[in-house]
């Protein structure tokens, strides 16, 4: 452990946290923020420095000069903005904001952030709880101390519908807000405790509170508990987290939260900027979902980017963390009792109905088949099936036997996507013995074949009648493709890539044309095409689709493909910078895929029961599994790509496989 003196705070910062750095990804696309959060907790308190445009989303990029406030609530990674609630802005003399500040003068961490703001007179430094803001401010100078809260900020133009705002006494207010903007109706209250009294409460229109503080105020804390559920418990969850606490004390304790949390995974060889793009690779895959539910509840949580995080987030957590898995299906099958359909993009208390498919299956799936039994498999089940049924997430798919382009959009990706959610399904079914539900949703994951042109080996679109949509050019966006060209959705067939060897004529033909995704450079990012970023010839890494695809090689035995192409994303699309993740976080995917694939063990078909192996980036690597039991990664050379040979507890591997079922015995995996 070592000290560092954060502003006006002594506090001591565990190893792990000092191998992070929150700022890799507030660059680009990537839409990461730097400020203060526990992991999966409902706040996430940080600088604003914009609000309106898609690198918005978080509230933050780097490449600003100037703060807005400190808002309390951020999405992490998505491509879609909202939250961004209750807006500090404090402030020596006037407040004016925008603030001007430099990045020379920032400092993060997990669980804190610091800035100098010197053209104002304050210092201002963050911590939090899993419910509860704590803003430290240290103004310099003669004048009045202001803060300025504004109710109605938040990332984009949402409608509101309620904001109101109560001082209790000289030290205490509580607010009210209700907006429209990615879900409907949106309620999020505040409870703040200052450590100073207010010495005038100014309401500036309906929406602005501006409070003054005494001339000789030289330090002000502020406790901002939040809620998703009303004033009160926003000020029972700040009481619960943080009564008698000193700054010092929250950050401290987040901190060593944090450094558990972190100490899942320990590596050790490769360069400081390898480990630091490493660690805060892991870092990121822990700030969603968000437990949204009050101190004292049963745990429920939301901000699941399904869409994403079922490739390579949920299959890392089965591993390390299934209590977390467990909760979070928990809540999956409470909404569905809720609402009468899993959920698809659930935000708040309310359901985004963003992104294609149905995939809260695979996430289910992919954990019973695990071995996580906490919850009702045959309830589960249930809802799976139903859920694959309604008119919302399987529009056309179940008359048509796929998705026509004339009635719908996205429908290529559509059509592919829920082919191989419906064989999670059938998969699940047959562990549970149900042969019934197992064969018709076999039967339903062909269809992908359906789309499937033999003329130019692409998936294409169809419409109602049975028509090829025309004209078809496979570098060309178009409305049956989710954020895509047809070449990123060519190999989505994680669940039957036989069957796709088959539709493409045979071995030969499949490894052409996989070469090509990685070879073909035709395509060029455009406005229209902003989530296609990370290119390796048509290969995206920024953007899930393509996730997958660098490990089909190991399926067609060239497994050195595999290792090539893996270790250039790893190191050409990832790097330790504010750029460093080449497209958006998604709430802990792009993530998640660095950690599976710098520790040489990737999910490339989530509810499969295996893991294609590819070199691993560091010389050892120990995962602290979730059932207790310890799993050490080594690689006598890390630095070469390929790799000669592989054992697993002293016995070689005779494939470029292994099963969930061997890791979770943990031992050694041992690459040459």
């Amino acid at each position: 452990m070592g000290c560092l003196l954060l502003a006006g705070t002594a506090a001591c910062v565990e190893p792990h946290l000092a191998e992070v750095d929150p700022f890799i990804g507030t660059g680009f696309h990537g839409h990461t923020f730097p400020g203060a959060t526990t992991p999966f907790g409902l706040v996430q308190l940080s600088p604003d420095t914009r609000t309106e445009d898609w690198d918005a989303c978080s509230g933050y990029h780097y490449s600003d000069d100037a703060i807005l406030g400190f808002s309390h609530t951020h999405l992490s990674g998505t491509g879609c903005a909202d939250l961004g609630d209750f807006l500090f802005t404090p402030s020596l003399g006037e407040v004016n904001p925008p603030l001007p500040f430099s990045h020379d003068s920032e400092v993060a961490l997990p669980g804190y952030y610091r800035v100098s703001i010197p053209e104002r007179g304050v210092d201002v430094e963050l911590a939090a709880t899993a419910h509860t803001g704590v803003h430290q401010y240290t103004f310099k100078g003669e004048g009045k101390r202001h803060v300025l809260i504004n109710l109605i900020h938040g990332m984009g133009e949402p409608e509101i519908h309620k904001v109101s705002v109560t001082q209790h006494s000289d030290t205490e207010i509580s607010g009210t807000k209700v907006q429209s903007w990615w879900i409907p109706e949106r309620g999020v209250y505040f409870n703040a405790l200052f450590s100073a009294p207010i010495v005038k409460f100014e309401k500036i229109g309906e929406t602005k509170v501006l409070l003054t503080f005494a001339d000789d105020v030289t330090v002000l804390n502020a406790y901002v508990g939040i809620s998703m559920t009303d004033e009160e418990h926003a000020r029972a969850n700040r009481i619960a987290e943080t009564a008698g606490k000193s700054f010092a004390e929250v950050y401290s304790e987040t901190a060593l939260e944090w450094n558990d949390k972190l100490g899942v995974i320990k590596v050790e060889g490769g360069s400081k900027d390898l480990r630091k793009t490493f660690y805060t690779a892991l870092y990121h895959t822990m700030i969603a979902p968000n437990l949204i539910s009050d101190c004292g509840e049963k745990p429920f949580y939301s901000t699941l980017s399904l869409w994403d995080v079922f490739r390579t987030w949920a299959p890392l957590e089965n591993l390390t963390n299934p209590k977390l898995i467990s909760g979070m299906i928990d809540s999956m099958l409470e909404s569905y009792d809720r609402n009468g359909i899993l959920p698809v993009w659930p935000l708040a208390h309310g359901e985004t109905w963003c992104m294609i498919g149905y995939h809260s299956i695979p996430v289910i799936a992919d954990a019973w088949l695990c071995g996580i039994r906490t919850f009702d498999g045959n309830k589960a089940l249930d809802a799976m099936v139903s859920s694959s049924n309604q008119d919302w997430t399987s529009p056309g798919y179940n008359k048509y036997g796929y998705v026509p382009s004339d009635l719908y959009g996205q429908a290529v990706s559509e059509t592919l996507e829920m082919a191989y959610d419906d064989w999670c399904i059938a998969r699940m079914a047959d562990d549970l013995g149900r042969k019934d539900v197992a064969d018709v949703y076999y039967a339903r994951s062909k269809r992908y074949e359906n789309l499937f042109d033999p003329k130019t080996r692409f998936f294409r679109g169809k419409d109602s009648k049975g028509n090829w949509v025309e004209p078809f050019d496979p570098l060309v966006k178009t409305e049956d493709f989710t954020e895509a060209v047809p070449w990123q959705f060519r190999f989505f067939v994680p669940h039957d890539v036989k069957g796709l060897e088959n539709l493409m004529g045979g071995r030969e033909n499949t490894r052409a044309a996989l070469d090509s995704l990685f070879t073909y450079e035709a395509l060029e990012v455009t406005d229209e095409i902003l989530d296609m970023t990370g290119l390796i010839g048509e290969y995206a890494h920024g953007n899930e689709p393509s996730h997958n695809m660098a490990f089909l090689f190991t399926y067609l035995d060239q497994p050195e493909k595999t290792q090539h192409y893996v270790r250039r994303i790893l190191t050409e699309l990832y790097s330790a910078t504010p750029e460093g993740i080449s497209g958006n976080e998604d709430c802990g995917q792009m993530s998640a895929w660095y950690v599976m694939a710098a520790l040489g063990i990737y999910p490339a078909c989530p509810a499969s029961g295996e893991f294609v192996l590819t070199k691993p980036l560091f010389k050892k690597a120990t995962i602290q599994l979730g059932n207790g039991k310890t799993l050490t990664v080594t690689a006598d050379k890390p630095e070469d790509e390929y790799i000669k040979n592989v054992s697993f507890n002293g016995k070689a591997l005779d494939k470029m496989f292994i099963t969930y079922e061997d890791l979770l015995k943990g031992g050694e995996l041992k690459f040459q």
